[in-house]
């Protein structure tokens, strides 16, 4: 029985060396494939950082120009109240009229 069990350890390890070697085999066949897939991927990313990065930047941008048309929209109206307060005031209460009855409904 100590033949049977030695030609039996033989099989085994002579199976897991085949094994590895395939695997092996697999995985070097594969590295060519996998670097190409890696290296698409770094591209990609970099360019949609790249990319949300000029977004941000863009939006920074735009809403410094909004703040700065906001501001001077409010510099112009004190200056047309100062200007005229009954005209202003008369506008007012018009508006807030007409806005009571639309929110009544």
């Amino acid at each position: 029985m100590g033949g049977a069990a030695t030609a039996v350890k033989d099989r085994v390890d002579e199976a897991k060396t085949t094994a590895h070697d395939t695997i092996d085999k697999a995985a070097e066949a594969a590295r060519p494939t996998v670097e190409k897939l890696s290296s698409t991927a770094h591209v990609a990313v970099d360019k949609m950082s790249t990319a949300a990065s000029q977004a941000a930047g863009m939006m920074t941008e735009k809403a410094g120009q909004m703040k700065d048309l906001q501001d001077q929209v409010i510099a112009d109206t004190r200056v047309r109240v100062r200007e005229k307060p009954m005209t202003a005031l008369a506008i007012a209460a018009g508006a807030g009229f007409i806005l009571s009855r639309l929110l009544r409904r």
